[in-house]
């Protein structure tokens, strides 16, 4: 009976509601979804760490993420991994490959069992944001929260998938949480526990390393407006700040056992020397960078504003809306609560125009619950006041916009773009890779040539997935891996292609990974006849369009 008159349970049982329905979307769309480009290299290199106890393909990804992810195969499976040469020599790509469709059977079940724990993960996360709006804002700014983490589409994007980008979101977003709820503490206790909870970050993804030094600069400022009456102590709180960092440190050298190694230009007993030369990868990679796509364009360069024109493009516009109204009351009444939940998000972005290695919208999902904290605020009305009132219910209009929007592209959660890009639709045109098409699709395409009667394609396959395991036909064309060194001398006459069904992926269409980025130009001048799950494009050439007529109908699906 409380239930139908306390407020706050009413809010409880809502956002209870919001994270099933969330992990509804996930399970759902994860069964439909073919493993993306990443996903082998993440489930082999947890599984090879719980078989072997050896993290040598721990490098670049911290194990913490992936050992999770792999635990439900390695318990539930009997798993046989493929200790060869490419073991021996730590080259995680071909023992990758080797494990998931060579060595093992059922593919399929392995990467649904390693998706399992990721969906878990999702659900704390939109848990977390709800219980850390809740006590900033009251029960109802703690379900706003919940709906916008919970049905935002890129997390639910990557919910659903057995990598480390969501797995990397929930552990900053943890870190920042216990800075916020422990920095204030003067016990020791506190202060393991905020080393841990780093630690926790750093073990899960690389990138989280620069919440590191983001938190300590919002708890530094965070004790400078506690202490305006000149009691701060700077030799304190850098004393605190480093044992914090031993204590982070020590739990990523705990993630690797312990162990000691050599590296070069670091002597012969570096702790955890994988996680040391991930970290010289990954710089080297940011620096030297890799081939992005943006509006139309490839690069190797990279563009400062990358990141700003994905956040732009990809981010519901229902959450830009309630972002925008959501910062203007906070320039009406900022707090020092607000240090933690507006400056990590803030920082993380401007950092990622530093950077060459312009990989997609994924690498700003650390971003995401902050803000949907943030936007929390908009919830905080005041009994009797007709603004405030105003204010709640404009943000769960927005909120039930968000929900719409989301279940109206379910399950096609990578496709995510907002009318600034065109839709989900014409996205293609602004980002690719990651951002729309990372090899997710082969169940679908299977699905539409048994629809459409079709026997056999001519396949530009974009992903690591074997098209042959899911009954895909098909004649090779060049692609990203499969079909790589075809660009040279490939197998169809890109200026007069020959009459067939070409099936091509947006990544390969707009040429983001290829040595020619305009070997399939032909296609993408013109609408294609088909599209499976955005990321397909299906081109039906005829006789007349072989002579360079084409045509110009466009189902799209």
């Amino acid at each position: 009976m409380r239930l139908f008159t306390d407020s706050a349970a009413q809010a409880r049982a809502l956002t209870v509601l919001t994270l099933l329905l969330s992990f509804g979307l996930a399970m759902t769309s994860a069964v439909q979804k073919s493993p993306t480009m990443d996903e082998q290299n993440h489930i082999a290199r947890g599984a090879a760490y719980l078989g072997t106890g050896d993290p040598r393909l721990s490098i670049e990804h911290p194990p913490l993420v992936n050992v999770l992810s792999a635990l439900p195969p390695h318990l539930l499976l009997d798993l046989e991994l493929p200790l060869d040469q490419w073991w021996e020599a730590a080259e995680w790509y071909h023992f990758a490959d080797n494990f998931l469709w060579r060595t093992n059977d059922h593919p399929d079940r392995i990467v649904f069992l390693a998706r399992l724990p990721i969906i878990g993960i999702g659900v704390l996360l939109n848990a977390l944001a709800f219980r850390w709006a809740s006590e900033r804002f009251g029960a109802w700014a703690g379900l706003l929260a919940a709906v916008f983490a919970a049905l935002d589409p890129n997390l639910l994007a990557h919910q659903r998938l057995s990598t480390t980008d969501l797995g990397g979101t929930f552990f900053a977003f943890l870190a920042a949480y216990v800075f916020w709820k422990r920095g204030r503490r003067s016990s020791w206790v506190d202060v393991v526990w905020m080393g841990a909870a780093l630690g926790l970050a750093f073990t899960a993804k690389l990138s989280a390393l620069v919440f590191g030094p983001i938190l300590a600069l919002a708890w530094f400022v965070d004790g400078l407006l506690e202490h305006r009456d000149g009691s701060f102590r700077v030799a304190r709180r850098i004393g605190r700040l480093g044992v914090i960092a031993g204590i982070s440190l020590t739990v990523v050298w705990a993630s690797y056992g312990f162990r000691v190694g050599p590296m070069d230009g670091l002597g012969r007993f570096v702790p955890a020397p994988p996680y040391a030369r991930g970290i010289q990868a990954v710089l080297d990679l940011a620096g030297g960078g890799r081939p992005a796509y943006l509006l139309g364009e490839v690069s190797t360069e990279g563009w400062w504003y990358y990141f700003p024109v994905a956040f732009a493009v990809k981010t519901p516009l229902a959450t830009l809306i309630a972002l925008a109204a959501a910062s203007w009351y906070l320039t009406r009444s900022p707090h020092r609560d607000d240090l933690y939940v507006v400056l990590p998000p803030l920082l993380f972005l401007l950092l990622s125009t530093t950077g060459r290695l312009n990989l997609g919208y994924r690498h700003l999902l650390p971003m995401l619950p902050f803000l949907a904290v943030h936007v929390s605020r908009l919830a905080n009305s005041t009994a009797g006041s007709v603004r405030p009132r105003i204010v709640m219910w404009g943000s769960f209009g927005l909120a039930l916009w968000l929900g719409i929007s989301t279940l109206a592209l379910h399950p096609h959660y990578l496709a995510a773009f907002n009318v600034f890009a065109g839709g989900p639709g014409d996205g293609w045109r602004v980002l690719a890779d990651s951002n729309i098409d990372w090899g997710q699709d082969l169940k679908g395409l299977r699905n539409w040539m048994d629809h459409e009667d079709v026997d056999r394609v001519k396949l530009s396959w974009f992903g690591s997935a074997r098209p042959d395991a899911y009954g895909v036909s098909h004649d090779l064309l060049p692609g990203v891996p499969y079909g790589f060194n075809a660009w040279q001398d490939p197998p169809f006459d890109p200026q007069d292609p020959e009459p067939g069904i070409y099936a091509i992926s947006v990544s390969n269409l707009v040429g983001v990974a290829l040595p020619d980025p305009g070997l399939y130009s032909w296609f993408r001048a013109r609408p294609p006849d088909d599209k499976v799950g955005y990321s397909i494009f299906v081109y039906r050439v005829d006789v007349a369009a072989g002579e360079g007529q084409g045509r110009a109908l466009c189902l799209e699906r």
